[in-house]
């Protein structure tokens, strides 16, 4: 008799859990196109610093498998929010690459206004910024113009060592001007599985992510089953610092008994 409803639709992770700086782990590409044949997969990322087009083409020269609604990216509930809100001035700090793939979404946005035409600020993952563009930045949250993120992770995995992301900005800002954003929408915030549960059951979603504070919360909010990869930022001395620790934890993907799971045998 099985234990668990089968899981019908899986969820990866990217950066630290599929791949580092690029370079996928061992068995990771061949482990989730074996899981593809079996069940839908999807991709979910806080990296903002790069474009959805960017990442459809690098999944694919990696040769993972991807459908036309893989990619799941804060940069689309970040959009989405704009919209709801009616905003046109929106000083975008973002790399060049995502700027552009941004004004393509909606070329009536005014992504450059000025500081008195600001209506909203939108920090995304931003690593190739100069101090000129941070004083723009500061110039406007420091008059309480409203503050948006697409997500909040102190750092981005890298080969050579963990690198300040957005979160590491959130608190240079604060430190500055004791500012906070209004919003962020990437992990752990629910919204980011809300395409997935419209068409599967929490219980019926398994999300493999390598971060306690975006992954495991993402996952425990939603109600989805989780497992826990090594291979990324989170060791396990880290989990055991925890008191509600991680159903599974493996070294990287390609241990995790995805066919158990499906089965709806673990």
């Amino acid at each position: 008799m099985a234990n668990h409803k089968p899981v019908k639709a899986v969820v990866f992770d990217l950066d630290g859990t599929l791949y580092l700086s690029g370079r996928p782990y061992p068995g990771a590409v061949e482990t989730v196109n074996r899981v593809a044949h079996q069940v839908p997969v999807y991709y979910l990322s806080n990296n903002t610093s790069k474009s959805p087009v960017f990442y459809e083409n690098r999944l694919k020269c990696m040769g993972l498998p991807l459908a036309s609604d893989s990619i799941i990216s804060a940069l689309y509930l970040s959009l989405d929010a704009i919209h709801e809100k009616g905003i046109k001035n929106v000083y975008f700090f973002a790399n060049p690459e995502v700027f552009e793939w941004f004004a393509a979404q909606d070329p009536s946005l005014n992504l450059r206004p000025s500081v008195e035409e600001t209506e909203l600020v939108l920090v995304a993952y931003h690593n190739s910024f100069d101090y000129r563009e941070l004083c723009e930045l500061s110039f406007r949250v420091q008059r309480g113009i409203p503050f948006w993120v697409t997500h909040t992770d102190f750092v981005c995995p890298d080969a050579r060592g963990p690198v300040p992301d957005i979160g590491s900005f959130m608190a240079l800002l604060k430190t500055a001007y004791g500012v906070e954003p209004e919003r962020s929408f990437g992990k752990p915030n629910p919204a980011m599985l809300a395409r997935v549960l419209k068409k599967f059951a929490p219980e019926e979603i398994l999300f493999v992510g390598d971060r306690l504070y975006t992954d495991f919360e993402l996952a425990k909010s939603s109600g989805c089953r989780f497992v826990l990869p090594l291979c990324g930022e989170t060791k396990k001395a880290d989990v055991e610092k925890i008191a509600v620790k991680p159903e599974f934890v493996v070294e990287n993907v390609s241990e995790i008994d995805f066919e158990g799971f499906i089965a709806g045998t673990i």
